[in-house]
């Protein structure tokens, strides 16, 4: 099993990697050089439908064929992605590079902790996954930060060279997934196939523990809030006409410092969790990120202001304050042929609940109602209200959900 020592060293530098997305802060500017606002829309739905098709199956796939070879995969199709991109000759080099895009995004996506973890449980050391998971978390972020503003300033030059950042940190990617090693449990090495139906079937089951079905649906929550202080941003920024925000010779550094400085907070929420978390415990840890959500939204509903502003900057800090920790209640619950599967199922359910709660408000408005004060507001409002009355609902159950902590029920099984 020292084998896997390599596995659980080179985890944080692996997640650095894989957050050179540099690309971030200009995709819109650099595809709509060349393309239409429409087809810029149409290249956005090709990605967002390819990570709702590939992202369940992406998480069987890691399952059964195993977490090095899926890595693998997330590696190379992020390593063309790229290419594609900055070949950008037409609007079917940018459509490959989105469906690739969102195929590497997928395959990482619950497999990276999923190796992670699973590398600590089979040395014995899995009581140390929460700690760990923080501090890659910690420099993922930083590694983000770091990036998006990179990609701010070289889209001062060229907006292709964002594109180029991005694949040398995908090509590093590349290399340190090739030096993993793939994570063998003694319990675990003849696991019995079994088809995707009965795999997510079994997924969806799991939800009847308590605690996970609790998890399953504040994370939902938590999504949701945060994505609506991103998604409204941009038109808030609009409203308050702030000269430097509206410098559009430079706005691809004005993006990368706007999301960077997002992405500090979300290094600063995930250096203090595990801390937070012996101080607070899992649940009080969870409102606190609950409250912060939802003030952020509270503030943007109820004020037009560059106070407000800086609290969108701060989104991150939230969501990162409760990755490790929510991990770690989840991974020792769910079995290793299970575990990438239902991370994925997860993330899945996040970005169709919070599609549908934006059809379902963009439905309330009036045919060709503007983007005013008065819409921005009465949409964010909704949210607010939304927002609060789930949050009331999920922490009535907080008594019997943290008996369950206390008890230390895992109910992980092989079969």
């Amino acid at each position: 099993m020292q084998a896997l020592e390599p596995n659980v060293k080179l985890y944080p530098y692996f997640r650095m990697a894989a957050n050179g997305y540099a690309w971030i802060t200009v995709f819109f500017l650099y595809m709509s050089q060349t393309q239409t606002l429409a087809q810029v829309i149409q290249l956005s739905s090709i990605y967002y439908l390819s990570v709702f098709v590939l992202e369940v199956p992406s998480g069987y796939f890691s399952d059964r064929v195993g977490r090095r070879a899926t890595l693998l995969l997330a590696s190379l199709a992020l390593i063309l992605s790229y290419t594609c991109f900055i070949i950008g000759a037409g609007f079917w080099w940018f459509a490959a590079g989105q469906f690739l895009l969102a195929a590497g995004i997928s395959f990482q996506s619950g497999t990276d902790t999923a190796l992670h973890y699973d590398s600590l449980k089979a040395l014995g050391r899995e009581t140390e996954y929460a700690a760990r998971e923080a501090h890659a978390e910690q420099w993922a972020m930083v590694m983000l930060a770091l990036a998006t503003l990179a990609g701010g300033v070289l889209g001062l030059i060229d907006l292709r060279l964002a594109y180029i950042y991005s694949l040398a940190s995908a090509l590093v990617m590349a290399v340190l997934v090739w030096r993993f090693v793939e994570p063998r449990h003694g319990d675990e090495t003849e696991i019995l196939p079994q088809s995707f139906v009965r795999v997510v079937a079994g997924c969806i089951a799991r939800l009847r523990d308590p605690l996970l079905g609790w998890l399953f649906a504040l994370a939902i929550l938590l999504y949701a809030l945060a994505h609506f202080a991103y998604e409204f941003y941009q038109p808030y920024i609009t409203l308050l006409e702030l000269p430097l925000l509206d410098a559009r010779d430079d706005a691809a550094l004005v993006s990368g410092i706007v999301i960077a400085i997002s992405m500090f907070g979300g290094a600063l929420g995930a250096r203090v969790s595990i801390a937070w978390q012996a101080r607070l415990g899992l649940l009080g840890l969870l409102a606190v990120a609950t409250l912060i959500q939802l003030g952020i939204v509270a503030a943007m509903a109820l004020v037009l202001s560059p106070i407000a502003l800086a609290l969108v900057f701060a989104r991150n800090f939230p969501m990162a304050l409760v990755h490790a920790p929510v991990r770690a209640a989840i991974a020792p619950r769910i079995g290793r042929e299970q575990r990438a599967t239902y991370l994925s199922l997860q993330g899945l359910s996040e970005r169709f609940v919070f599609a549908l709660l934006l059809l379902w408000l963009a439905a309330g408005l009036e045919p060709g109602a503007p983007i005013d004060e008065p819409t921005l507001r009465g949409i964010l409002q909704a949210m607010l209200w939304i927002g609060c009355a789930t949050a009331l609902l999920l922490f009535g159950f907080a008594r019997p959900i943290q008996r369950v902590i206390a008890g230390d029920v895992a109910p992980e099984r092989a079969g």
